[in-house]
């Protein structure tokens, strides 16, 4: 059966994966975005940011992926197990120039882009989004809703709790864990465990302030 694929969300993330989905000669189905009023890049796929349509482009496919970036895994996590309720299901989006080990693996929903590697022995939870670049060495365990952003590297044996962040060029110490819903600030060198909520930067990484973000779970 043709896969019949439902993006949710409609910017930056979208627009990427939508490109990475017509490189392997797939075609998004519908979009949907509460919002904003139109995709934020020019596309052909059928949009809409009304709730009637929602429950209609639901019906009319077969699979999803949460276009979800940034620092908002847990909303995008939150989102992805409600939709796998209406009956879909999910994808998981690799670049052919990503490197991942036979012995890792991920979830549902995971979106891996070029050039990022995941060595072996490592798992990655569900929906986890890998920028180009970046570096899971072996071992590791990444939980659910985790974005690892451009150029950083997480070293050997490192643990990253759910909805946690990487920022670009960070660099992770092996045998290092970073807590739930933590952020490590872009270039930052983490030489020790990162808390619950922590938002750290610099060399070495020092706290800063908390994570409070709060998110709109209608969807």
């Amino acid at each position: 059966m043709k896969k019949k694929i439902f993006l949710y969300g409609a910017k930056s993330t979208a627009l990427i994966v939508s490109e990475m989905l017509k490189e392997k000669r797939i075609k998004p189905y519908r979009m949907f975005d509460k919002f904003i009023n139109e995709p934020t890049f020019e596309t052909k796929i059928k949009f809409s940011n009304k709730q009637k349509d929602f429950e209609k482009f639901i019906k009319e496919c077969t699979h999803f992926f949460v276009c979800i970036g940034m620092m908002d895994g847990k909303i995008r996590n939150y989102i992805s197990k409600k939709i796998k309720k209406m009956n879909l299901k999910e994808i998981s989006i690799l670049s052919d120039k990503a490197v991942i080990d036979k012995t890792s693996v991920y979830g549902d929903g995971t979106l891996i882009m070029p050039n990022a590697v995941i060595h072996k022995f490592s798992k990655l939870g569900n929906n986890c989004l890998l920028n180009v670049n970046s570096v899971v060495d072996h071992e590791c365990e990444i939980g659910d809703g985790v974005h690892i952003m451009g150029s950083s590297y997480l070293a050997g044996r490192v643990k990253v709790k759910n909805f946690a962040s990487i920022g670009a060029n960070a660099t992770i110490l092996p045998d290092v864990e970073i807590g739930e819903n933590a952020i490590v600030g872009a270039g930052a060198v983490v030489t020790k465990n990162v808390k619950k909520n922590e938002v750290v930067v610099g060399n070495p990484a020092k706290f800063l302030r908390y994570n409070k973000k709060k998110f709109d779970y209608k969807i």
